[in-house]
């Protein structure tokens, strides 16, 4: 008799475990995993009239939604269906939902507005020879660079950047925008400062503040205010040094830029 109820008992837990098995197990494990960010692209990072924004992911019953200020999307947002025509600058984020797993991360596309071009552009310090860009004017020449610092988009520097700019009919600028790469595991940070010097008798110092902690590879820019008519401009801009718990630490960081645009 203790037999056949020990016996009962097994075969009923048995049975019980059988039930709670493969499809709830596997449903839980998709609940608990990112799908893959969509891949966004565009015609062209920096707008002349307009550029096209694309978003993929290759994954039955996705959903693609966006932004246009740079905050992370939800469902509550537009859904992406077609390529986006685009005329202003800004950042525009994409993720992707499903019912099944979790929302992705999310992915930004930055755009920039073109701005005004220089009549004539003199160097007064030269590029690394390991990192000249593609010619003299490639941080004017409306393509941003990607996150591997041996794009040829990238102008790098070892020591001060120093640029000299002519404009025509002086045009009233607003701002500068200069983008730069950080890649803290290639020795390249963040410029220290930047000094401008406007028709040879205004001076403004920017100083950058956004000096990364750990290991980071990313895209940034900033922008520094100008507001004048200007004919002649000179930009000075002071690379940094290797923060202390960098295995560098006190030695000269790389400087790496790809694009100077000047805003009206």
């Amino acid at each position: 008799m203790r037999i056949a109820i020990l016996s009962i008992l097994l075969i009923s837990i048995l049975s019980c475990a059988e039930k709670t098995t493969p499809i709830d197990s596997v449903f839980v494990q998709q609940q608990q995993v990112s799908i893959t960010q969509p891949r966004v692209t565009a015609t062209s990072t920096i707008i002349d009239s307009a550029v096209t924004i694309t978003a993929a992911l290759a994954l039955e019953d996705v959903g693609i939604y966006y932004t246009t200020d740079g905050t992370a999307p939800t469902e509550n947002n537009t859904k992406y269906t077609t390529p986006l025509t685009v005329e202003k600058e800004g950042s525009y984020s994409f993720k992707a939902f499903h019912a099944d797993w979790k929302p992705s991360e999310t992915t930004t596309l930055k755009l920039y507005k073109k701005g005004i071009i220089p009549r004539k552009l003199f160097w007064n310090t030269k590029p690394n020879s390991k990192y000249p860009g593609i010619d003299s004017i490639t941080l004017m020449n409306h393509t941003k660079g990607s996150v591997n610092f041996r794009d040829t988009q990238w102008v790098g520097y070892d020591t001060t950047a120093i640029a000299t700019m002519y404009f025509k009919y002086k045009p009233r600028i607003k701002n500068i925008t200069i983008g730069y790469l950080i890649d803290t595991k290639s020795w390249i940070f963040p410029p220290e400062a930047v000094e401008v010097y406007i028709n040879k008798t205004h001076r403004i110092r920017y100083n950058v503040s956004n000096i990364p902690k750990g290991e980071l590879k990313k895209l940034e820019d900033f922008q520094i205010p100008i507001n004048r008519n200007v004919e002649t401009m000179t930009i000075r801009v002071y690379n940094s040094k290797l923060p202390e718990w960098h295995p560098g630490k006190g030695m000269n960081a790389w400087l790496f830029m790809d694009e100077w645009i000047f805003n009206e």
